[in-house]
């Protein structure tokens, strides 16, 4: 059974997340955290003080350098491979609570965020670095205490934070054009993907979602990503699989199996086999 030292901070910490409404973990020095992808519960801006990540998000490739900054919105997928000796990384995760309501105080802010989906991150200079490890840092301070007004300071720095990367991103030349109708279709079909995984795993379903036909969606979505449609589907329903059979030992195959939307174990196991290579039970045992 995996230990919570094996396992990513965010999901060791996520009752905590959720309780205080964000948390700051100034402390990551190595990755991975764990030697598989996982799917991030939270909305989570990463900062790389120093050193170097290989990675792959959403199953592209990218590399995260020092005084990179990333946003990852919940519910998609990181997957660490490699890290420098010298890593540092600071994570701030934002519980749904906490998101929704930012979100419904300052829309303009945070809807500009969807633009970090298609790509999560963008380089900083030594004195925006600088200023963006302060503001987290009282972030870190103000949630662990007991200080009167608590959350209404937190919504206030989260406030100041969203409008200062907006600034540091057009200062550093990331212009955010209006999404195209294609970008607006991946976003809705990843989201789509998370509500209803359980419910269906046909690129069918999504595509009628979407009022096109399965060969059109599908065609749109390969040349929007470079990944077919139902490999985003299989990726995401793969990574929730492996996640319950890997920490979560007290439910059966079976369990997880009726968890997961498939029919009886034997359906699991052969959608599992036919995407992994090794029954459910073979992949628990490794």
């Amino acid at each position: 059974m995996a230990s919570k030292q094996q396992m990513h901070p965010l999901l060791v910490s996520d009752n905590l997340i959720n309780e205080r409404g964000l948390m700051v973990f100034d402390d990551i020095h190595q990755m991975p955290i764990y030697h598989e992808p996982y799917i991030a519960p939270f909305f989570t801006v990463s900062l790389n003080v120093q050193g170097w990540v290989r990675a792959e998000y959403d199953m592209r490739p990218v590399r995260f350098q020092a005084h990179d900054i990333a946003i990852v919105h919940a519910n998609h997928t990181l997957y660490a491979h490699e890290s420098s000796a010298d890593y540092h990384a600071i994570l701030l995760a934002i519980s749904p609570r906490m998101e929704q309501e930012m979100k419904s105080l300052t829309p303009s802010h945070f809807v500009g965020f969807y633009h970090y989906v298609l790509q999560p991150d963008f380089h900083l200079t030594d004195e925006q670095t600088e200023n963006v490890v302060r503001l987290l840092l009282l972030l870190k301070s103000i949630s662990e205490s007991e200080t009167q007004g608590r959350e209404m300071i937190l919504k206030g720095l989260l406030h100041i934070l969203a409008t200062l990367l907006q600034d540091y991103r057009r200062e550093n030349g990331k212009e955010d054009s209006p999404l195209s109708p294609r970008q607006e279709l991946f976003i809705r079909f990843h989201q789509a993907i998370v509500e209803h995984f359980r419910e269906s795993r046909e690129v069918r379903f999504y595509a009628d979602l979407s009022c096109l036909t399965p060969k059109h969606f599908s065609t749109i979505i390969k040349q929007q990503t470079g990944i077919n449609a139902s490999d985003w589907i299989s990726n995401y329903v793969m990574i929730q699989a492996k996640a319950l059979l890997r920490h979560q030992q007290q439910l059966t195959v079976q369990q997880i199996a009726i968890r997961l939307g498939f029919p009886d174990q034997a359906a699991f196991s052969r959608y599992f086999k036919a995407n992994e290579g090794v029954s459910p039970t073979e992949f628990r045992e490794k």
